[in-house]
């Protein structure tokens, strides 16, 4: 249980630099949409005051957005606007019911008469909105390169992972292999080279990543690995003959091939545990999908 606390809380410790540049961006992004609407309140101020409401009106003659009344209806401040949802409009309504459109014009008013859009806000707040867009981009990133550190520290901790485990398996059937012919031979022969290589393999299955499932499998695979004891030398009290010690040795060898194949097995890409787990009701299912 330890181990896999410690596997959960180095996966947490992972997401903590892209937390910590979330939490930045949010009051960026805030400040952004601030600068936003600032620069709308701008158009609103600049475009609708007394000595450019003519302009504005003009502009948008011009572009097209809207037409000119027939008729002394609205007056001069006034604008027709196309489509079954127009009609005649004050320049105010205008501003308020058709905001793309008035914003679209109110931009050409100001960019002709050397205003790009904000720049009177930014005079006022001493460049407030520029120095928000600077800094928002160095966050962003700041915060795209901490995602892609980690995701790159992540993939070659799973490649090195990868290999231990691969050389784990190698060494746990090639030491189980020749424990077991030499077993056959004479029952008292050493054990603790193949324990040894049986706990290396197991501690490493503790350590699988991934969806539960793939997780629970691999914990079963540990815990059924052959050779946690000594092969019996004798049974019933009775000594074992080398065709019994044999077929002791056999059935060994098949469980080591099985196993050694479902190692591999739990390599499979996360979706395919998923799906395993949702077919077996939750109980964790073997790595090899045949065999519990």
């Amino acid at each position: 249980m330890g181990e896999r606390g410690g596997s959960g809380g180095r996966r947490l410790h992972g997401w903590k630099p892209v937390a910590a540049g979330v939490l930045l961006l949010l009051p960026l992004t805030a400040g952004q949409a601030a600068a936003d609407s600032g620069r709308s309140d701008v158009r609103l101020v600049y475009c609708l005051a007394d000595e450019h409401r003519g302009e504005l009106r003009d502009a948008a003659l011009r572009i097209g957005v809207v037409r000119r009344p027939q008729g002394p209806a609205g007056g001069a401040d006034a604008v027709e606007v196309p489509g079954p949802k127009g009609g005649v409009r004050s320049l105010d309504e205008w501003a308020e019911k058709h905001r793309g459109d008035f914003e679209r014009v109110c931009d050409a008013v100001m960019a002709a008469a050397g205003d790009p859009p904000g720049a009177t806000a930014d005079k006022g707040g001493g460049g407030l909105g520029g120095y928000l867009d600077g800094v928002l981009l160095l966050a962003t990133g700041a915060v795209l390169t901490l995602v892609g550190q980690m995701t790159e520290r992540r993939s070659a901790e799973r490649r090195t992972y990868g290999r231990q485990l691969t050389a784990a398996v190698r060494e746990f059937r090639r030491i189980a292999w020749l424990y077991l012919t030499a077993y056959e031979q004479d029952p008292e022969t050493d054990h603790s080279e193949a324990l040894r290589a049986r706990e290396a393999l197991s501690g490493l299955l503790a350590l699988v990543p991934g969806p539960a499932p793939r997780r629970a499998a691999a914990r079963h695979l540990a815990d059924s690995l052959p050779l946690a004891d000594p092969l019996p030398r004798s049974r019933d009290g009775r000594l074992l003959q080398p065709h019994e010690r044999k077929n002791e040795a056999d059935a060994v060898r098949t469980t080591v091939d099985r196993q050694t194949r479902d190692v591999a097995d739990l390599r499979r890409p996360a979706p395919v545990w998923w799906l395993r787990g949702s077919r077996h009701g939750g109980r964790p299912p073997s790595a090899g999908g045949q065999h519990g």
